[in-house]
């Protein structure tokens, strides 16, 4: 009797994967993941909607995402990555609250991107209204990271572009900010090509990486040729962006000057021992201008800085009097007086008699000579 063998056929070796089939496999998957959870889309679309209805403090962050997933068919390509990320950070967090702030700002974000209709820059107003433009840009930043892990941001670079084209520069611009870091840069740009290079080529990576320097110092002459190179070219959308990101930049380096100010005025009250109020008569002015000081609403003249530091450190270094001496005690007689008294008092020794410069103490708390005394 013969005993057939099952053989399990060798499998063929894969063909090495050449860029163009990545490419084509890539833009198969895309279009499968675009076209394949419409139903998945269709009812987080109308759980947000209704969402919007019961949450009326998150009402305005679930409009938007239903707003965004109603136009699902219309996903371009090259953010088709982007966007499946996109749904399942909002199918994972769609029943938490807290998260209806984030997934609102992403979903607007992801929509300028990938549409740039009018209502998305509508929805960008009214986010901006609530909650102020710097914190709609630093959520923005943010939340973008976890849905293009690409370093040179795709998704943020075609948002930005959308946004300058529909004249919202003060949000491109908020956006291109929070993410610069002032210690990486790159060389100089000396001519308007290179400039227009950088612009029509560039990522938000490397835009950031040029802006960086106007950061560092928006007062130098590099930021202030940076000005005027984009002035000159015929391009008023990168003049705009330019401009308003050095003002912005001078802006916030103001305020951090007056809030570095604000804290110097504090530690020296704070250092000279003696309340907010005595400081004030110390350097002379009133309690209430000294207050404007310490909370930063107002900046002292630089003179006044000066008076102040030499005022604490002068209560400091020497024990002074507080309060001023009246007539009697800054009197001859009187510090004779004193004296004289303390001699014919028995409280100071056997003798009757103390030392001169123990009885010269005084009111300043340290032993000085007769003469000084008096």
């Amino acid at each position: 009797m013969t005993t057939k063998t099952h053989r399990t056929p060798a499998a063929v070796p894969e063909r090495p994967t050449s860029i163009a089939d990545y490419r084509a496999r890539s833009r198969s998957d895309a279009l499968l993941a675009v076209t394949g959870p419409t139903t998945t889309v269709r009812g987080m679309r109308a759980f947000y909607a209704a969402a919007a209805n019961k949450d009326p403090h998150g009402a305005d962050f679930h409009h938007v995402v239903a707003g965004v997933l109603d136009r699902a068919e219309r996903i371009d390509v090259a953010v088709t990555h982007e966007w499946n990320r996109m749904l399942g950070l909002l199918e994972r967090h769609r029943t938490n609250p807290k998260a209806a702030l984030s997934c609102g700002v992403l979903a607007n974000l992801v929509g300028i991107a990938a549409f740039g209709d009018a209502a998305d820059f509508a929805a960008l107003d009214t986010l901006t209204d609530r909650l102020g433009r710097e914190r709609v840009a630093a959520v923005q930043h943010r939340t973008a990271r976890f849905v293009e892990p690409d370093p040179t941001s795709p998704l943020t670079t075609l948002a930005v572009r959308r946004m300058v084209a529909a004249a919202h520069v003060d949000a491109a611009v908020a956006l291109l900010h929070v993410g610069v870091d002032p210690d990486e840069f790159l060389p100089v740009i000396t001519t308007q090509a290179q400039l227009l290079g950088v612009v029509d080529g560039g990522s938000v990576l490397e835009w950031r990486h040029h802006l960086s320097m106007i950061v560092a110092s928006p007062w130098s002459p590099y930021a202030r040729h940076l000005v005027e190179l984009a002035a000159g070219v015929e391009r008023p959308e990168v003049a705009a962006v330019v401009e308003r990101f050095t003002e912005l930049c001078r802006d916030r380096n103001k305020e951090h000057e007056r809030e570095q100010v604000a804290e110097e005025v504090r530690r020296l009250i704070s250092a000279s021992g003696i309340s907010q109020r005595e400081f004030a008569k110390w350097v002379g002015t009133s309690p209430s201008r000294l207050s404007t000081y310490v909370s930063g609403s107002v900046t002292p003249s630089a003179s006044l800085m000066l008076r102040m530091a030499r005022t604490s450190r002068l209560l400091q270094e020497r024990d002074v009097p507080l309060a001023p001496l009246t007539l009697s005690e800054q009197s001859w007689g009187a510090a004779r007086a004193a004296v004289d008294g303390e001699g014919a008092d028995g409280d100071r020794g056997t003798g009757g008699a103390a030392d001169p410069a123990e009885r010269a103490s005084g009111s300043l708390g340290r032993e000085r000579s007769h003469l000084s005394a008096v």
